[in-house]
């Protein structure tokens, strides 16, 4: 198990985004990063690094549409990025 899905396991994330990032009550993670993602308003964004991070660190700053608010956390900045690096190895 990698540090980032330990973390990500330990703070309930996976209880929405899945045990295997399959997505659930929230997005999947599995081939997330890199793929275009449709935002609650309208617009479209591009999943790559800067995206998961904010969207880790500030959950209602882009909204997922068909999904409701992500909880905050209190993850610092190595536990973000290495859910980040997680999330990045999860290929479809």
């Amino acid at each position: 198990m990698t540090q980032g899905e330990q973390i990500a396991l330990d703070n309930g994330c996976t209880a929405c985004h899945g045990t295997n990032g399959e997505g659930g009550v929230g997005p999947a993670w599995r081939g997330l990063y890199q793929s275009e993602v449709k935002l609650s308003d309208g617009s479209t964004v591009i999943a790559d690094e800067a995206y998961l991070t904010q969207s880790i660190r500030d959950p209602s700053a882009k909204q997922v549409t068909g999904f409701g608010a992500m909880p905050a956390n209190s993850l610092n900045d190595a536990e973000v990025q290495a859910v980040v690096d997680f999330i990045k190895s999860l290929e479809k």
